[in-house]
């Protein structure tokens, strides 16, 4: 009876948590709606302590609920003061109208992701840190989109998921690094990584996307070949201190790291020669062999990175990650059935594939709800044995 009213107490916080964070969300956006009505009418003074007061209030008051053991409600307000945060540093930008470009917005942005990300360590938050690494990643893409100018030569979207694989790179190994230290972190940083190979390897299973990779005439001008060594580095070398304080602990096995590597070498292999069938034309019936198969490959990498990831979610007792997987899995199977019936052609043949997909889809959507189930069992049962994630 005790163990029955101990999970009943759980999903009650649970649920009021929810509640909280969504009320979070929800002041923050009246507060901002109701700062953007009267915006102009408002004394540049009063709009920033307008806005530094909410910012601090809400952090304050965070600190205060989970110093008096209300731990999920005072979260819910550091993710409030987080919101508040990032459009306190735009809306004071905006009244000394100084984001007044693409280079000029990325920069508030890193200020932005980069308070919320020492906030998230100050305060021990999870829920200020996916807020940063969410933020992290819109900046890496605007700071990228400033760097070039977007649909002319000079735009290569091969730079761009370059750039992400070297940020998932980074984000293993902080998943490494928090884990050596038994860190609460290191399950976030691990979902992320987990959902930055998942969208990338997504992304490039594209087919029309393929030869945008390299476009024709592409130069690699020196602010954008700065980024992309900096970033790479900072990954680099988080990777590297990562792995090895990991296995000093006997926390990491061989076997994953060298799985790992060679799965960094497939994407830099797979992106590399894109540059072959660059231009080509995706159209109906004119695809080339070597895009033919150069897609084949990315499908087959897909699955496999798929399988990969429900296997490290099992392995490290993640539920989160083993549906991430399963939500790919799914989004994979729909994307190709919906390119298989535009290639299919026809209103009548439309209507054919829409029925007979529609019935396998229904079968699939059920085949894979008892899989996920199955997965998340499994998981659940490692989990009670005392099972060891290290």
């Amino acid at each position: 009876m005790a163990k029955t009213e101990e999970v009943e107490l759980k999903q009650s916080i649970s649920f009021g948590a929810v509640v909280a964070t969504i009320g979070s969300i929800l002041i923050a956006l009246g507060v901002a709606w109701l700062i953007a009505l009267n915006w102009s009418d408002i004394p540049a003074a009063l709009k920033v302590s307008i806005l530094v007061l909410a910012t601090v209030g809400s952090y304050t008051t965070g600190v205060l609920f989970r110093t008096n053991d209300y731990e999920k409600i005072g979260g819910s307000l550091l993710v409030l003061g987080a919101l508040l945060y990032t459009l306190s540093i735009f809306l004071i930008a905006q009244t000394f109208h100084l984001s007044t470009s693409i280079q000029s917005n990325a920069s508030l942005l890193l200020l932005a992701w980069i308070g919320i990300f020492l906030a998230a360590y100050i305060f021990n938050s999870s829920s200020s840190l996916i807020i940063a690494l969410a933020e992290f990643l819109v900046w890496v893409s605007l700071q990228y989109f400033s760097f070039v100018e977007l649909f002319k030569d000079d735009f290569s979207v091969g730079i761009l998921t370059i750039i992400y694989l070297f940020v998932s790179i980074g984000l293993y190994g902080l998943t490494q690094i928090h884990k050596s230290k038994d860190h609460k972190f290191s399950s976030v940083y691990r979902y992320w990584t987990a959902f930055y190979v998942l969208l990338l390897t997504y992304i490039l299973s594209f087919q029309s996307l393929l030869p945008m990779l390299w476009p024709k005439g592409f130069e690699l001008s020196a602010n954008v070949l700065s980024f992309l060594i900096i970033i790479s580095l900072v990954a680099i070398v988080l990777a590297i201190i990562g792995i090895f304080m990991s296995i000093s602990k006997n926390k990491l096995s061989g076997k994953e790291v060298i799985g790992f590597i060679s799965l960094v070498v497939l994407y830099i292999l797979l992106i590399s020669l894109a540059s072959f069938v660059s231009g080509e034309s995706v159209f109906r019936g004119s695809i080339s062999g070597s895009l033919w198969v150069m897609w084949l490959f990315d499908n087959i990498l897909f699955i496999l990175v798929i399988l990969a990831v429900i296997g490290y979610g099992t392995r490290y007792q993640s539920a989160k990650i083993v549906n991430l997987a399963i939500m790919f899995f799914a989004l994979d199977i729909i994307t190709r059935y919906i390119g298989f019936v535009l290639d299919f052609g026809g209103q009548i043949g439309f209507a054919v594939m829409s029925i007979i997909g529609g019935i396998i889809l229904i079968a699939g959507g059920w085949g894979i709800e008892k899989w996920r189930k199955r997965l998340i069992e499994k998981t659940k049962e490692r989990s009670d044995q005392d099972y060891a994630i290290y």
